[in-house]
């Protein structure tokens, strides 16, 4: 039977090689075949989010933090709770089941988190049993980055490799294709591309993120990969090619407000006043939220193709530009961008960078995540410019970084094994390893 394949899939279509040139025509590569795992609406929706002993962390897409709470999302199965309260010493204390949830946000006590197509509102007056409160069915896309739907309506829910292995050249109509169906079996360079949840990531907030809005709101923080954000009494979630604004009026019960058409290779969002910056694999959307649920467009600063982390401060924002398959261009750069004027985005400086990922910026010091490079400290200049290096740290494989200035704390997330690892820095931006939480084996 034919397969529908979901957006999220044909996104990754999009940006493999471009167009195989004649002279490689005598290459080949090897794909390996995978049966998906699936599950009905009916069956996921019918879930009791069921909290239960803390369990290892084994493959966290994400993190986030919320008072002394760490959470941490296990791909497409749960979320891993912790009491950071000495990040010396984080101390596991619930494992919630949660099928199909990628990432979430928190603001006054009631944690969102999507599974699958809907939205789910959670109470967190106790946290080591999280209770469901509400639910606001059918607001994400079927065919994004949010679930992978098949022609018959089931949700693949993870994939099992099979024996089969398919040797093609570059006459192949699927050469250039990291995915691709052949009959019953989905095929893939390797597991990596397989799952759900490997372009979302936490929920992301910032000590500005309420400026645009009135109330004592209580908003969580997470990491630069994000594509949720709260601002304003306003959930804003974006996929593959839209941004999606829920009310939050009724905490328990958000309701779906607007979807905004942004075009296609959406990555990333940051809040920062009454603006929304929005992270895209050619540039980087800025948009109004003075009216909250009705978004406004001001500008788009455009980019060579690449993955595109954005943070901002003091009306500079910081991007981390970084090619490779997946992401477009050949090359590496950091930029900073003078947004003061949000209609009118200039460059001020760019970098040129290895392997920058995620990143932060905090006390006039820019920590950038580079990868199997580790962690870099940067000092910045009294204008904001990048300056210095003043540290590093090469121990770990840095993916993305959640800054903690209250506490001169940094939380990183690795890629692999390297898990989620704590560092104090000092005034100097210098780094101290202070915790470590390891996948299980």
């Amino acid at each position: 039977m034919k397969r529908i394949l979901s957006l999220a899939i044909l996104a990754a279509l999009t940006f493999s090689l471009s167009s195989c040139l004649e002279e490689r025509c005598e290459e080949e590569r090897t794909v390996i075949g995978f049966d998906p795992i699936t599950v009905s609406a009916a069956e996921w929706r019918n879930s009791n989010f069921f909290c239960g002993t803390a369990l290892p962390v084994c493959t966290t897409s994400s993190f986030y933090v919320y008072d002394n709470y760490l959470f941490m999302v296990e791909e497409n199965e749960g979320l891993h709770i912790y009491d950071n309260t000495d990040s010396n010493n984080p101390v596991p204390i619930t494992f919630m089941e949660a099928p199909g949830g990628q990432g979430i946000a928190v603001r006054n006590g009631i944690l969102y988190m999507n599974q699958y197509t809907d939205l789910v509102a959670f109470s967190l007056a106790n946290p080591e049993q999280p209770e469901m409160v509400g639910r606001t069915e059918d607001v994400f896309e079927p065919y994004s980055i949010f679930a992978q739907v098949l022609e018959n309506d089931v949700f693949v829910t993870g994939f099992n490799e099979t024996s089969e292995r398919r040797t093609i050249d570059c006459q192949s109509p699927n050469f250039n294709n990291q995915v691709f169906w052949e009959g019953d079996i989905f095929f893939a360079e390797n597991s990596s591309v397989l799952r759900a949840s490997s372009n979302f990531d936490a929920a992301l907030s910032s000590p500005n993120a309420n400026a645009g809005g009135a109330g004592p709101d209580n908003i969580g923080q997470g990491g630069s990969l994000a594509r949720f954000t709260i601002s304003s009494s306003t959930l804003y979630a974006v996929d593959d090619n839209s941004l999606r604004v829920f009310d939050l009026a009724d905490a328990e019960n958000p309701v779906f407000s607007n979807n905004i058409d942004l075009g296609w290779g959406i990555e990333t969002i940051f809040p920062y006043e009454d603006k929304l910056f929005i992270g895209a694999n050619n540039g980087m959307h800025i948009y109004s939220v003075a009216m909250p649920t009705a978004p406004e467009k001001l500008s788009t600063f455009e980019h060579v193709l690449s993955c595109d982390p954005v943070v901002v401060a003091n009306d500079l924002a910081y991007v981390t530009l970084w090619g490779g398959r997946d992401c477009g261009s050949v090359g590496d750069q950091l930029e900073v961008i003078d947004v003061s004027d949000a209609r009118n985005p200039v460059s001020l400086q760019i970098t040129p960078m290895t392997n920058s990922h995620g990143l932060g910026v905090a006390e006039g010091k820019l920590f950038l995540c580079a990868q199997w490079e580790g962690l870099k400290v940067f000092d910045l200049t009294d204008d904001g410019l990048l300056g210095e290096q003043l540290s590093s740290l090469n121990n770990i494989n840095a993916r993305d970084v959640i800054v903690l200035p209250g506490n001169n704390n940094l939380i990183v997330l690795g890629y692999g094994e390297d898990g989620v690892q704590q560092f104090d820095y000092t005034d100097e931006g210098q780094l101290t390893a202070t915790s470590r939480i390891d996948l299980c084996d």
